[in-house]
């Protein structure tokens, strides 16, 4: 087996028995990815509705097509009840947000001209009983003067009043998101999106630095003065540690992008290729700017809070915690390595165009490339003890 890939892989298990590493690495960004994401969050959630239908008359198709209508079903979930009683407990339980029973004479009543209502009950959240209310007046509004139109009118004239009123297909539900779009301040994604990136990055940066701290520690113990002792090249041993690092940094963004995936509904969009470039150019632009800090400070302690300034500034200044702050930094964020990170993976999300995603990767790859130089040329200073 060569010496990197031994170093490598023992660097790795090293790194997976270290929890506290793994907690920082991986548990933290997911916590934080999750208190943002749900405090920022602007997304309409469905409002539950329990629902009891006690009508058998002529009305009954008209209020099933009502409540199947695939334009309402991003905004309500109908629970079906067996009764009132159910529809009342399920409001008090919680289970539902909102409860409607249509008494069995609603179609008659309407037939005769009579004003009809059904019976609602509200939960705990006011936005959705207001939501829900709405909802459902819109709809009695509608057949209440349909039912108006028939008593005074007649069956003919009242027909064709119908028509001009609602021409035939179109449904009774209006549906519109405030808070959509390009209108809000996370832009075109949602603000889970939005953290999910900005984190990743940033612990991803961090991820890299790992490898440089492994250094630094062999360094300190003595350890890399006696691999030059040994058969093999030096060079290979220590690019193998740096490469462990990286390993240890690909499967944090493995767990972090599943996690986010599968448990917050996080949309990463489809192109995985690009996902896993942009991440490694991360990585390896965290690993080479650490070593590049570490060349000019010498000490561990001395690069770990230098590192961590000049990421968390970074970050900051992307927008990874203030969304929108480019109209306060005026165009400095461009200047930041997690822009051009942030950049590709929100366009891969968001399914635009291959230039727009190519276009973030190859300016987050030329400064990746840069960067890496720098460490390559200032490497010895970091390995060596009287360098």
């Amino acid at each position: 087996m060569p010496a990197w890939w031994t170093a490598a892989y023992y660097e790795l298990i090293k790194y997976t028995r270290m929890r506290s590493v793994l907690i920082i690495l991986i548990g933290l960004p997911l916590l934080l990815i999750l208190l943002l994401g749900s405090a920022f969050d602007t997304e309409i959630k469905p409002a539950k509705i329990a629902l009891y239908n006690a009508d058998q008359g002529e009305m009954r198709a008209s209020i099933d097509a009502f409540w199947s209508n695939e334009a309402v079903k991003p905004y309500v979930k109908v629970l079906e009840a067996k009764s009132e009683k159910e529809v009342k407990d399920w409001i008090r339980e919680g289970v539902a947000d909102y409860g409607v029973s249509i008494q069995k004479n609603f179609s008659s009543e309407l037939s005769s001209g009579e004003t009809a209502n059904w019976s609602t009950f509200e939960g705990r959240y006011e936005e959705k009983n207001i939501a829900a209310s709405a909802f459902i007046n819109k709809y009695m509004a509608a057949v209440n003067l349909q039912a108006a139109a028939l008593q005074i009118l007649g069956p003919e004239l009242s027909a064709g009043a119908a028509q001009s009123q609602a021409p035939a297909g179109q449904s009774h539900i209006e549906t519109k998101n405030l808070s959509s779009g390009d209108n809000q301040a996370f832009g075109k994604e949602s603000a889970m999106q939005y953290y999910s990136v900005a984190y990743l990055i940033m612990f991803l940066l961090y991820g890299g630095m790992t490898a440089t701290i492994a250094l630094l520690n062999q360094r300190e113990a003595g350890t890399l003065q006696r691999m030059y002792a040994i058969p093999g090249s030096f060079r290979a041993i220590v690019f193998g540690i740096i490469l462990g690092g990286l390993m240890l940094a690909a499967l944090q963004a493995a767990v972090i992008i599943a996690f986010t995936a599968f448990v917050y509904g996080v949309d990463w969009g489809n192109n995985f290729g690009a996902i896993a470039l942009a991440c490694l150019l991360t990585t390896a632009a965290g690993a080479a700017l650490a070593i590049t800090v570490s060349s000019f400070v010498r000490s561990k302690k001395t690069t770990q809070t230098l590192f961590s300034i000049i990421v968390f500034s970074m970050t900051f200044i992307s927008g990874g915690m203030i969304p929108d702050i480019e109209k306060i930094v005026g165009g400095l964020d461009k200047w930041t390595l997690n822009y051009w990170a942030n950049d590709a993976l929100r366009a891969i999300m968001n399914g635009e165009a291959s230039a727009t995603v190519w276009n973030g990767i190859g300016v987050l790859g030329a400064i990746a490339l840069g960067i890496t130089i720098i460490a390559v040329i200032r490497l010895p200073k970091v390995v060596r003890q009287h360098a």
